[in-house]
């Protein structure tokens, strides 16, 4: 029963993330005023002050707000309207008091306004503009229609916006659909007072009018001022000038255009020609705009904010949204503030500072303005050449920032100056060194160590010149002057051989590298490290070569760190790759000898072969370490190395589009095992200098500079956004940029208010199921409804969302990645759970041992798989991070924060760019892999129809358009053995269904089977693991020894097939368990980017030791055992590449493998797929699509003989909804007669007629049977199409495009009954997925244009 124990069951509605809808400023003089921006039906608060949200509150069940209106009468009313709903509400401090709830209009509203009289009457009025050209005045104090008047040009509109205090002043701008824009305002026929009397709230159709509103609406009539025609597109945003003689307009023709508009009227007939700005610049359509006394604003769906002058001349652009566009624009002259937001949820504040009012009244190019303030200088003896520069010339080679005052510059003729800059642009030079034989400084690197508190800075500069000598400087800044407190120098390698000097902070200045062209890389000792520093003169410092490190790829080093604690050096070559070094301790004291390194181990092509950048090292515990770096790629790489096993493993890549190039990014040291703590990015986009913000995906400085190749340098300071400093050199002439507020002088940065989400439609979600953490006293607190949820995009993007109630509700939001192309990600499942199955008995006795040695039981795989466009299928590992023990003392409980999770890419398999795609339809006798395989010439895979050709598969040499609509896996592992195999089964627009397999460590994928024969593509896909005998225990895991491995799939047609993939699982487990890929892979990979990626895939299978067969049961035939210990290299695709030298690290990329022994020649061919048939196929379940599926089992029914009950619960285009029950039994309880065998496509007769039906099907090679108990159809469970429906065998939940939720309880005998429903806040829902947070809980996540959570529980019935 719905109701048990005195427990009623509700929906409460949870906050909304999605698009920003609206956006309105409440005044709060002196300080910086409140923002209101409306969000689905809600509005939130925020203290721009602070930069924080301070309340949120729902003003509309299901109704978009659309758009906020203040009173101009100094109070804190305001109204908030939504398609046919206006509702007045008042702040009172930071809570919201609702005044008044207008009736329902007859049309959507467009605008509101106050007024503050009516024909002479002190009543405070409001003006709302309809979608049918109409303007409704209503009186707040009374309650009542005072007047509705129609202008004569009825059109239906886009837009229309109010302007005026009282009707006498209003104007009404109306934007048709006939891309024209009229102005009209109404006039009084007479001066005679009107009557008036009060309305019901209740009477609210403005068809019904009272007599005294009609007679209102006899003396006032509409009348055109002008009609403005000019666009060629429909005008989407209409703003009026403060002084109403400005109208400005937004189109879909990607222009706004500027109108000036009079009080007078114009010949009706006499269209107005286009008078004022035409704004053009935009690609693609505009969709917000604002004009002020000096700036105009205009935003749209290229995700640009577009800042223009009164003449037209644009002076900034603003790119800092993704998505589908900005949809909302705010400017606030009195404090220069500018917001956007738009459909990727985030709120963004910008400050127009004074360079831009500069720019308002110049001439500045239309860029972005820097807010830098900008000097110049040259260097000291620059005057003495007079002309153009020559060979003798002297100019700046390296220029280094010690701190946001302090510059040094070394030049061509071997000089090292030290620049101080003032405040007022000065800049007093001091010459630091020249080095010897007068040669040029070829490299420089600086470390700074601060002094003791208020006595300055210790600046340590390396610099290494053309004849291979470095030459050490130390320099002694105060705030009053710097002086030289020690030089030395050393010969460090031969003439023209030393590229490159660093120092290393975790080693501190006693020791510093060099580097050369080779990719030799020296580290010198300067002196004892336990000694003082204070040395006065060159002899007293003996320079020592410690540790020679040389590269396994020859190329240059250009950028290093270490990590003291873990002995471990990592380094960067200018061909994108990282390598490991040990740093051991011991040989930095050891004085005595010189050692050569070698690699410990590589990561080729981290960065493709862009350069890398920049590293940085940080320590996670005693033998891992979190390595960061950044390339010419425009990506961040994050890898983990582990000192035991001497691993390097790639976790995951940031791609910063706005980057070409990231020099570096700014890190805070302290947190960063996640990956989210990198909060600045500074490198280059075309010539241009720039600093992102990865935190809210805002820029914060863009400077024109010429490019990276110029000497260059920057600083940043502990707020980038008000504190940078960036210097280039461009010809003669160094140019610095200097933006550094004092820390007493507040300021207005730019700012993210709301969290950054997806900037497209969403087709899938999933939780990430997490243990519940209980306290000390037993009980769940508060955050074991903390969940994460997982989310793919149209644009590509997969996300990993946080949820905490009754706090910040959406607190989190992080990027995991993009499908390669930034194809659309369809579908979305996460596995962890692991069904392990017994090896062969011959087979124990190894793995006892194998048991037994395996060095760390680690934690059982936690998979997400991701599949979408151009079939690209993503798998990414779970990485949940828990404190230490140590830390677990520091109140972690108290503070109920959860463990940070995060998930770290671990492969991607997509086709071949010429493929053709597996078709699973008609009387195909020989099923085509979309892959190319290679095996040795005597297991070439024959049939009696010959050979199977390479020409097949690439004789169409064009690129499809298929792509994966659904995917469901499974994770299955043999006892005691260390591969762990996720089964994936995906569905292709192709009509075909294929079994795939990821074995685990080493990320290879397999073509296990194809499900067919399809008529229709796949749109839903789920499992079920059916136990078939009890769980043994084994070697201390447990085991089920026999389960049936089912798959569910629903099509386009309507119907829904059950598939048998026992026989398929277990062949191939029994195949790769029995292999040591281990010593044939090299899992090394990094996933594609488009910039500086590596290689494409090909596709394996182990279809050449599987026998193509087809049977209902879906069972293979295996070959005899003597040939299970096959190698190999049999299954390894074509174009893999030979297997490095032994002596060596291999390293591979996403696509390659490298294989011991492939050494025969080899044959192209293709190889086959086991095929397997529908075990059942119930043929117009739903008369058109079935979008989802979910099934369950029914843990309180159990069939007599001890089986499993299980439900199966479907939701279609046609609306309706279908529960499916069916029960697992042994065969043993069944007569043999009642036992039907299944064919390769099999209908149930009078399936959607019949209420009850029974049907049972008997898999050949297991002692099981099916039985189908019965079904209950909802046949108009919904208004619309059904996309989301999720089971647990107590309840149903399902929503669809008539966006709502409802909830159905399942009773005993399989009927259906609809208990509660809600309307959400998700425009076209596309998913739906809930987790159960305790018997009497569930929480609702439904995701489409936008995302909800819904909490579903109970609650005590008082009465």
């Amino acid at each position: 029963m719905a109701e048990e124990h005195g427990h009623s069951w509700r929906l409460q509605s949870g906050h909304y993330l999605g698009e920003i809808s609206a956006l309105s400023l409440l005044p709060q003089l002196p300080s910086l005023p409140y923002l209101l921006a409306g969000t689905g039906s809600q509005l939130l608060l925020y203290d721009l002050e602070l930069g924080k949200m301070i309340n949120s509150f729902d003003v509309f069940q299901g109704i978009r707000v659309h758009g906020i209106s203040f009173s101009n009468l100094g109070s804190q009313h305001f109204a908030v309207y939504g398609e046919r709903r206006v509702k007045l509400f008042s702040l009172v401090d930071v809570d919201l008091k609702l005044l008044q709830s207008l009736p329902k209009f007859a049309n959507w509203v467009l605008d509101v306004c106050f007024f503050n009289s009516f024909s002479h009457q002190e009543t405070p009025c409001l003006a709302v503009g309809c979608t049918d050209n109409s303007v409704h005045l209503w009186d707040i104090a009374n309650s009542c229609i005072l007047l509705q008047v129609q202008s004569s040009d009825r059109s239906l509109l886009y837009s229309m916006r109010l302007w005026g205090d009282n009707l006498e002043s209003l104007r009404i701008a109306s934007g048709t659909i006939y891309n024209e824009i009229i102005v009209w305002k109404v006039v009084s026929q007479n001066d005679a007072s009107p009557m008036t009397s009060q309305v019901e709230v209740n009477v609210g159709d403005c068809s019904l009018l009272s007599n005294s509103l009609q007679h209102n609406h006899q003396k006032h009539k509409p009348v055109r001022i002008c009609k403005l025609v000019g666009h060629e597109g429909s005008i989407f945003r209409l703003a009026w000038s403060s002084d109403g003689t400005r109208l400005i307009s937004a189109s879909d023709d990607r222009s706004a255009r500027v109108w000036n508009v009079y009080a007078e009227t114009e010949d009706i007939d006499k269209p107005s020609k286009f008078v004022g700005l035409e704004l053009f610049g935009h690609s693609a359509r505009v969709w917000d705009c604002d004009i002020s006394d000096k700036v105009i604003v205009t935003a749209g769906e290229d995700c640009t904010c577009r800042v223009w002058g009164l003449d037209g001349q644009q002076v900034q652009i603003i790119k800092e949204h993704v998505g589908r566009g900005i949809w909302r624009c705010l400017y606030d002259p009195n404090f220069s503030i500018l917001i956007t937001a738009g459909f990727d949820s985030s709120i963004k504040v910008h400050q127009l500072h004074n360079s831009l009012s500069r720019a308002l009244e110049g001439h500045y190019e239309a860029k972005d303005i820097c807010r830098s303030n900008i000097c110049t200088a040259r260097l000291p003896n620059s005057l003495e050449h007079i002309g153009l520069m020559d060979s003798k010339s002297e100019y700046v080679r390296c220029v280094h920032f010690a701190c946001e005052d302090t510059l040094y510059v070394a030049t061509n003729h071997g000089y090292l100056y030290h620049a101080k800059l003032s405040d007022a642009g000065n800049v007093k030079w001091t010459k630091i060194i020249r080095v010897v034989a007068e040669v040029p400084i070829i490299c420089m690197d600086l470390l700074s160590k601060p002094l003791k508190p208020c006595c300055g800075v210790e600046d340590w500069i390396a610099v290494g010149d053309g004849k291979g000598n470095m030459t050490i400087a130390k320099v002694i800044n105060d705030k009053l002057s710097s002086r030289v407190d020690l030089t030395f120098t050393w010969s460090a390698g031969p003439e023209r051989q030393l590229l490159g000097t660093h120092w290393c902070k975790p080693l501190g200045c006693g020791y510093i590298f060099t580097a050369d062209p080779r990719g030799s890389l020296m580290l010198w000792r300067l002196c004892d490290p336990l000694q003082s520093f204070s040395l006065n003169s060159a002899d007293s410092c003996n320079v020592s070569l410690v540790a020679e490190f040389i590269s396994c790829f020859g190329m240059r080093i250009m950028c290093l760190d270490a990590s003291f604690e873990n002995e471990v050096l990592v380094c960067g070559d200018i061909r994108g790759n990282l390598l490991i070094f040990p740093l051991l301790k011991s040989s930095l004291m050891d004085i005595s000898s010189e050692v050569k390194t070698s690699v410990l181990n590589y990561f080729k092509g981290a960065h493709g072969i862009s350069s890398v950048t920049s590293l940085s090292v940080t320590r996670l515990n005693s033998n891992q370490t979190e390595i960061h770096s950044t390339g010419g790629d425009g990506c961040i790489c994050y890898l983990e190395y582990d000192r035991d096993g001497q691993s390097l493993e790639f976790i995951g890549m940031k791609q910063v589009k706005e980057l070409s190039m990231i020099q570096s990014v700014d890190t805070d040291k302290e947190s960063a095992n996640e990956l989210s703590v990198n909060h600045y990015a500074a490198g280059f986009t075309s010539v241009d200098f720039m600093i992102w913000n990865l935190q809210t995906e805002t820029k914060v400085l863009q400077i024109p500079c010429g490019g990276w190749r110029r000497p260059h340098s920057y600083y940043l300071g502990d707020l980038p956004e008000l504190k940078n400093c960036f210097a280039y050199v461009k010809d003669e002439v160094i140019y610095i940029h200097r933006y550094w507020v004092p820390d007493g002088e507040r300021k207005l940065f730019l700012q993210n208010l709301h969290m950054q989400f997806h900037g497209r439609e969403m087709h899938s979600l999933c939780f990430i199921v997490e243990e519940m953490q209980a306290g000390a006293n037993g009980k769940h607190s508060l955050f074991s409804r903390s969940c994460w949820i997982a989310t793919g995009c149209e644009d590509g993007t997969v996300r990993l969302t946080r949820y905490t109630p009754d706090i910040e509700n959406w607190s989190e939001s992080k990027l995991l990645g993009e499908h390669v192309g930034g194809s659309a990600v369809r579908s979305i499942c996460f596995v962890s759970k692991i069904h392990l199955i017994s090896a062969d008995a011959s087979d124990i006795a190894d793995r006892r041992n194998q048991l037994n040695t395996s060095a760390e039981n680690k934690e059982s795989p936690q998979l997400l798989i991701s599949v979408g466009a151009k079939r690209v299928l993503t798998s990414w590992l779970l990485r949940n991070r828990k404190p230490d023990k140590s830390e677990d003392t520091l109140g972690n409980d108290n503070l109920g924060v959860p463990s940070s999770m995060s998930f770290q890419w671990l492969s991607t398999d997509m086709p071949p760019k010429y493929s053709r795609a597996n078709k699973g339809r008609g009387n195909n006798d020989k099923e085509i892999s979309v892959a190319e395989n290679v095996s040795n010439g005597k297991d070439d895979v024959e049939t009696g129809k010959g050979k199977l050709e390479l020409k097949s598969c690439i004789a169409d040499k064009c690129e499809d358009d298929w792509r994966y609509l659904a995917v469901t896996a499974f994770l299955v592992k043999c006892a005691g053995s260390r591969i762990t195999v996720c089964f994936v089964v995906v569905a292709c627009s192709d009509a075909t269904l294929t079994l795939r397999a990821l074995v685990l460590p080493h990320r290879l994928w397999f073509d296990v089977a194809l499900l067919a024969p399809l008529s229709s593509p796949v749109l839903s896909l789920q499992h079920v693991i059916i136990p078939t005998s009890l769980p043994s225990k084994v070697f201390t895991e447990t085991i089920q020894d026999k389960s049936m491995y089912i798959v569910i799939s629903g099509a386009t047609d309507g119907s829904i097939a059950f598939w048998d993939l026992t026989g398929s699982v277990e062949a191939f487990m029994q195949r790769v368990s029995v292999l040591h890929l281990e010593k044939l892979i090299d899992c090394q990979k990094r996933p594609r980017t488009g910039r500086g990626s590596q290689g494409g895939r090909w596709w394996r299978s182990l279809g050449s030791s599987m026998s193509k067969s087809k049977s209902g049961s879906g069972s293979s035939t295996v070959k005899s055992k003597e040939d299970n210990n096959v190698n190999l290299s049999k299954y390894v695709s074509h174009g893999s590449l030979p297997m490095a030298n032994n002596s060596e690290c291999g390293t591979t990329t996403s696509q390659d493998i490298h294989v011991d022994s492939l050494k025969s020649d080899v044959n192209d061919s293709s190889s086959d797929l086991h095929e397997v048939c529908p075990l059942h196929f119930l043929k117009s379940i739903h008369q058109s699509g079935v979008n989802s599926l979910h099934v369950s089992d029914v843990k309180s029914c159990q069939s007599l003989d001890g089986g499993l009950t299980y439900i199966v619960v479907s939701g279609g285009d046609d609306q309706a909804l279908h529960c499916l029950r069916f029960e697992l039994s042994l065969s043993l309880a069944m007569q043999e007669s009642e036992i039907m065998k299944p064919n390769s496509k099999k209908s149930i007769p009078g399936y959607g007629k019949e209420k009850n039906f029974i049907d049972s099907s008997k898999n050949q090679n297991q002692n099981y049977v099916i039985n189908f108990l019965n079904r209950e159809k909802v046949a108009s469970a919904h208004s619309s199409a059904i996309k989301g429906i999720w089971t647990d065998g107590s309840w149903v939940f399902s929503t669809g495009l008539d966006q709502r939720i409802r909830c159905w309880h399942l009773e005993e005998q399989g009927k259906l009954t609809e208990y509660a429903y809600m309307i959400i806040s998700v425009p076209e829902p596309e998913a739906l997925d809930v987790r159960v947070c305790s018997r009497d809980h569930y929480q609702i996540a439904i995701a489409g244009r936008g995302m909800q959570m819904i909490e579903f529980s109970a609650f005590h019935d008082l009465n």
